[in-house]
């Protein structure tokens, strides 16, 4: 093995480490800052944890819903585990599959994101539930500060009322430093990767 593939493996492994502790202390709501370079590797180390032991909803506003069903079958991932939201997919003009599991968006909207995102957690009956948010750092694009602020109350609030851990995935350096300061006060934990 490679040292880079070793050093991966490693932050992976200690990466859900992170996670499993934060969960133990009680978290409800973490916030994962990654860099670019290791975006896609983290992402499915923490949904393939996740979807070990739970039903989530999975929020997707870079990836069409298409482009990850077919990384998480080649993953090994369990679809049938999830509900997505997919705000990109009508956007760039895909087509719309699996309406059964998947919610589309014409936008990532923080509105429709709130309506869309209570209606999938609706649909999640195990005892164990988290939510995806990929990526905090995409709405940041669209939408001013403060209705970006408004958008994170509002979910994190849901997310802890309604029993459901959430993962709010972000890449570092998208934001800036006075977002991510301001976002982690709604977190119980912050975690870069």
């Amino acid at each position: 093995m490679d040292g880079l593939s070793e050093k991966i493996m490693i932050t992976s492994s200690s990466l859900i480490e992170r996670i499993k502790t934060a969960l133990d202390r009680g978290a409800e709501i973490i916030l994962v800052k990654v860099d670019a370079k290791n975006y896609v590797k983290v992402s499915l180390d923490i949904v393939k944890f996740f979807s070990s032991f739970a039903e989530g909803v999975y929020v997707t506003l870079n990836k069409p819903y298409f482009s990850l069903k077919r990384m998480f079958a080649k993953e090994g991932i369990d679809l049938s585990k999830f509900y997505f939201i997919d705000g990109i997919t009508m956007q760039v003009g895909g087509d719309v599959i699996d309406e059964d599991r998947c919610f589309y968006l014409n936008s990532p909207d923080p509105v429709q994101l709130q309506v869309t995102i209570e209606r999938a957690m609706d649909l999640i009956t195990s005892n164990n539930r988290f939510i995806y948010l990929d990526s905090l750092s995409t709405i940041s694009l669209y939408k001013s500060f403060e209705t970006l602020m408004k958008f994170m109350r509002y979910v994190t609030g849901k997310i802890r009322l309604r029993g459901f851990v959430g993962t709010i995935f972000t890449l570092e350096r998208e934001m800036d430093e006075t977002y991510y300061s301001q976002i982690s006060l709604m977190c119980d934990e912050v975690i870069e990767a």
